[in-house]
């Protein structure tokens, strides 16, 4: 099937509706046509004639019928039926379906590909887990679904960067530092014992500590400065007042360290980014002074109580948000304003933020601030991730970042393989918690989903490898595509078809796990027809013509897997 049916077939909708009087200033974008799931029902379907119903005030059957009587004859399509309430169902010629393998293999990596992002500059920022210590499992969906979302927009025609906001600035940065210094000490005297809640736990901070106090020896050796107590807030001044310059250089040795272990997880998930936006730089080059002048202009902020406030609640928040605090400290949110702007300024048309489900409260104060700021030519896209439990089969895993309790990305996906990993974190809907079942994505069987969708894939290189080992000749020919009769083959061609339309839709929506249903989907049908016919033992001509078919679904695999981010392996 062509991959340009579905628009000729919107063509010849809107050539119709030109043909009809009572249609007036017609808005092609609101004609839809897309596949149909019930065969039943034809190949694609349109519901222009629901949509026109009010407007035109008329009965929607009577309007399909009125398009159907204008619609000019197409080589591409078989017949035309109208179903209650008003859908138009498109079938297809039968020699059109057989084209969709043709266009694959000479398109080859390039199927699938459209342009609806016409090079529009995008700017996807994701992850960006504060540098105080090691990415973990809940961090993996977020990296997963981000550089997915990215491969999808490329994919889609857009110029697209991936950026990290490292937020290595702030309250949680000096909690760092001190949680280092105070296991830098106890390792320098075994006799001290700091007790202290809030404190950053792991062996991390351990390992940070060992480093700083290998490369610095006891330069910072201080205990004097230092005194247990329950709380450790009223210390932090305390303790960077003593140290000085030196708690600085402890802060920064303790972000790099992190930050350095970070950037080697990624890319061993394989995502890697664009840029690293530090929020230091922010702060170090006036633009928190900058984005309160802009907001003063535009009357958007006042001082109470002695400190600075947006009115964000006259931009549809719940309440006012304070920028800056009472003893002259900046909030989080005055620096992601003053981020935000750079995005701006940077000249991106689409700005999209991926967060974990637990800032949702952060999303009207985000977009209000954005608003202001923006000319109207940028937008904001804020998609929320949901949690992903871990499972070992029934078993669920406990996990607890502050104190420690948790298990990095780094074990899981080497534990399970980068590719079970990305693969599963991408099954379901964001905005669904994600049960992550490890001894599952372990597994080498049909139940495992990417094992099932790389096996077809290592299925077809096996049919291949026979093919040469048997020195049997294969030709690509238009011809014998015909004898593709088969019920199942034509399920196959019809999926097939689907593909580009399946890229489309995941990008629009952002949600690639439609991408992922539909290789398991493609696969499911492969193994199906494997089982149940020869390929290598049939007539010449159709050995071909499903040795064609074999290549057009193995093509598609190899198309997804690079935009999911996995590998398929030629053998299993």
């Amino acid at each position: 099937m062509r991959t340009d049916v579905k628009e000729q077939i919107k063509k010849l909708i809107i050539e119709s509706l030109k043909k009809i009087d009572d249609v007036h200033d017609l808005d092609e974008e609101k004609i839809e046509v897309n596949s149909s799931k019930n065969k039943d029902l034809g190949d694609f379907s349109t519901n222009i004639a629901l949509k026109l119903s009010k407007q035109l005030d008329k009965n929607p059957i009577e309007i399909a019928k009125d398009i159907l009587n204008n619609i000019k004859k197409d080589t591409c399509i078989k017949k035309i039926e109208i179903a209650k309430p008003g859908f138009i169902n498109f079938f297809t010629s039968e020699n059109i379906k057989f084209e969709i393998i043709n266009t694959i293999l000479s398109e080859k990596d390039e199927f699938g590909k459209n342009n609806i992002g016409n090079k529009e500059k995008v700017l996807v920022e994701f992850v960006s887990a504060n540098p105080t210590g090691p990415l973990h499992v809940g961090h993996g969906r977020g990296a997963a679904y981000g550089d997915c979302i990215s491969n999808l927009l490329s994919t889609s025609g857009y110029s697209v960067s991936k950026e990290y906001y490292v937020n290595d600035a702030g309250k949680q940065i000096n909690i760092l530092a001190v949680s280092v210094i105070l296991r830098y000490h106890e390792l320098i005297d075994k006799n001290l014992k700091f007790r202290f809640s809030g404190l950053y736990e792991g062996d991390y901070i351990w390992d940070i500590s060992a480093y700083i106090l290998n490369k610095y020896n006891n330069k910072f050796f201080k205990p004097q400065s230092i005194e247990n107590n329950e709380e450790i807030d009223e210390y932090i001044n305390v303790i960077m007042n003593s140290l000085g310059d030196k708690f600085q250089v402890i802060k920064k040795e303790s972000v790099d360290y992190i930050l350095k272990d970070i950037k080697k997880t990624l890319e061993g998930f394989n995502v890697n980014f664009d840029s690293w936006f530090s929020e230091n730089k922010i702060i170090s080059d006036q633009s928190l002074k900058k984005i309160i002048d802009v907001l003063l202009n535009k009357d958007c902020i006042e001082e109470k109580d002695g400190a600075i406030w947006f009115k964000s609640s006259n931009f549809f928040d719940e309440k006012d948000r304070v920028l800056v605090k009472a003893n002259k400290d900046h909030t989080y949110f005055l620096s992601d304003i003053a981020y935000h702007s750079n995005k701006i300024e940077r000249g991106y048309k689409q700005i999209i933020n991926i967060w974990g489900a637990d800032h949702h409260g952060y999303v009207d104060r985000m977009k209000a601030s954005f608003n202001i700021l923006s000319n109207k030519d940028t937008q904001l896209k804020i998609l929320l991730v949901q949690f992903a439990n871990l499972y070992r089969g029934k078993q669920k895993i406990p996990m607890s970042t502050r104190e420690g309790n948790f298990i990095t990305l780094k074990e899981l996906f080497t534990e399970v393989g980068v590719d079970a990993a990305r693969f599963f974190y991408l099954m379901r809907k964001t905005e669904q918690h994600l049960d992550f079942d490890i001894e599952l994505a372990k597994s080498k069987n049909s139940e495992n989903p990417v094992y099932y969708v790389q096996y077809a894939h290592a299925r077809i290189c096996s049919i291949f490898k026979q093919l040469e080992e048997k020195s049997i000749n294969y030709t690509h020919n238009v011809d014998n595509l015909k004898l593709l009769n088969k019920e199942e083959e034509v399920d196959i061609l019809n999926k097939l078809n689907k593909y580009p339309e399946i890229i489309e839709t995941a990008t629009r929506k952002f949600e690639p796990h439609l991408l992922i249903n539909y290789i398991r989907e493609l696969s499911q049908l492969f193994h199906a027809y494997y089982n149940k016919f020869k390929i290598l033992n049939e007539e010449e001509n159709i050995r071909n013509a499903r040795l064609s078919l074999l290549l057009s679904i193995k093509q598609i695999l190899n198309n997804s897997s690079k935009i999911i981010g996995i590998k398929m392996p030629n053998q299993m």
